[in-house]
């Protein structure tokens, strides 16, 4: 099946940034140490320590170093029949390990064995070399079963990019060959391994995306025509928006419009309830704080106030917004409330005596749309309740905890915000430090020796300097954590959105922590 040819030791890359001038054959390569940057085709992939990636070509191969950490490189060249022809039964199926452009992570035993094969390797002896052939594919099939066993090792990333990427470009023409060529598949893999996660093909998910936005437009305010909807959602031919439309939705565009009144204007002065009117289908006229915009394109039309809650209200934006209804919380003085009330209605729904799902039906009962806050809490209790059940299966009872690090302190999750995705939705485990507080702050220098759980999400704060990251990082309590030790630890930068306590925002995170929980587990 594969044939061994080479296996090279770069430390350095040349002047025009590709050391491997090979012209046939596949080539994986394996960072030992240090930071790269890989462009194959006009595509970016971001390498760390223990990361891999096999290349089906290396000729247009461009590698940047991204860190000032020494750069250690394997590059195993390898002769292998890789079938083109989906539909047929004797076509060779490559494992996980081995699709095009594909970056996995190895176990520290694999990096290991690969190190040991360039060694053996550098000795020239013919029959050693037999015998690297032999450990070389072990090797192949030991890390294929474990990939295939995992349900397409990070497939979690692969798939929230085209999911995110989809969301943000719907209204440009998107095709499955464009999909394909940023996740490294062919189309006809991409199809089936997009389906198989999302559990739609790439296209129905799009059109879903599409028929959302239509439904919106169809029902604002200022009236649009159908053919105007039909361009702001990527169809250029009204007629087979139209089509789509009813289709998907049942009705036709026109039927639609008169059977869904117009939306209610609502203005949000606090950024939860931006959240909870995003679940409910209802994009905001005015909000505070653009936060949300970077994670969705449900607010484009919306008004930003150059004023949060708490603050004197921007009425000049509220005016030009022209607001039906104002949600606030008891975080606005009631000086301020009695402004709001001279601009539209306002209602004050409590934040901190309420959990999220109160405040969404308060909201949804304020709004006229009772019946959608259940429908969607349904959907949302089912989608919870089947990613709790896979979690068990792999993961079974470990623990999580959630850290938010700031410059002075450490905020750990609890039973709002994050926690409660993580342990009352999710139904995790927590550890024995967390109760059922509301949340928690330690300082006294970041030590927490009474907290350990066997996954870490961990988040830095935009206040905490690059020094203190790596002083966290470097630390022995860090170091001595049993899910540092193990890898599973999930590390991302400050999202506003994930860390909300709102609909909108919990159901991205029930999306993304199975995901990501599921890749740690196979490190």
């Amino acid at each position: 099946m594969y044939n061994l040819t080479s296996i090279e030791h770069h430390t350095r890359l040349p002047s025009n940034g590709n050391p491997f001038t090979h012209t046939e054959g596949q080539l994986l390569l394996l960072l030992e140490d240090g930071e790269i940057c890989l462009t194959v085709n006009r595509q970016h992939r971001d390498l760390k320590a223990g990361h891999f990636i096999f290349l089906q070509d290396g000729k247009q191969l461009q590698i940047r170093q991204t860190s000032a950490d020494p750069l250690r490189i394997i590059a195993l060249e390898i002769e292998g029949q890789v079938s083109n022809r989906e539909d047929s039964e004797e076509a060779l199926i490559l494992p996980p390990l081995f699709e095009h452009n594909r970056v996995g992570i190895l176990q520290s035993h694999e990096r290991e064995l690969i190190k040991e094969l360039h060694i053996l390797w550098q000795k020239h002896n013919h029959w050693q070399r037999i015998r690297i052939q032999g450990q070389f594919l072990q090797w192949v099939a030991d890390v294929g079963e474990r990939l295939e066993a995992t349900s397409n090792y990070d497939s979690a990333s692969l798939v929230l990019d085209a999911l995110r990427y989809m969301e943000k470009n719907y209204q440009t023409p998107i095709t499955r060959q464009q999909l394909a060529e940023r996740a490294g598949f062919s189309e006809g893999y991409y199809s089936r391994f997009f389906k198989k996660n999302v559990g739609k093909s790439p296209q129905e998910y799009l059109t879903d995306i599409r028929m959302h936005h239509a439904k919106r437009l169809l029902t604002r305010q200022q009236s649009c025509s159908i053919q105007d909807v039909a361009a702001q959602v990527g169809y250029n031919n009204p007629l087979y928006f139209s089509r789509i439309f009813k289709k998907t939705v049942g009705l036709s565009p026109t039927v639609y419009i008169h059977s869904n009144p117009r939306q209610i204007r609502v203005a949000a002065m606090n950024n939860q309830y931006t959240g909870h009117l995003l679940a409910l289908g209802l994009e905001p006229c005015a909000a505070t704080g653009p936060a949300f915009k970077a994670e969705t394109s449900l607010l484009d039309h919306t008004l930003f106030m150059n004023a949060y809650e708490g603050e004197a209200p921007d009425s000049t934006t509220l005016l030009r917004a022209e607001p039906d209804l104002i949600l606030t919380s008891e975080y606005t003085d009631d000086t301020y409330v009695q402004q709001l009330h001279q601009i539209a209605p306002t209602q004050t729904i409590a934040f901190q005596s309420q959990d999220w799902r109160s405040q969404f039906l308060e909201i949804a009962e304020a709004t006229g749309r009772n019946q959608q806050a259940y429908s969607w809490l349904d959907e949302y209790d089912e989608k919870s309740h089947q990613a709790a059940t896979h979690l068990r299966q792999q993961i079974g009872s470990a623990s999580i905890v959630s850290l938010l690090v700031r410059s002075q302190d450490c905020f750990v999750a609890g039973y709002r915000h994050m926690g409660a995705v993580l342990y009352q939705d999710l139904q995790l485990s927590t550890p024995s430090l967390i109760h059922e507080q509301q949340s928690h702050y330690i300082a006294e220098d970041w030590k927490m020796d009474d907290l350990d759980a066997d996954y870490i999400m961990l988040v830095f704060h935009p206040s905490v300097s690059d020094a203190e990251q790596q002083r966290w990082l470097n630390s022995p309590w860090w170091k001595a954590r049993e899910a540092v030790k193990r890898g599973r630890v999930y590390w991302d930068q400050m999202n506003y959105v994930f860390g909300s306590y709102n609909a909108f925002s919990h159901d991205l995170l029930l999306r993304e922590i199975p995901e990501r929980l599921r890749s740690l587990s196979c490190m």
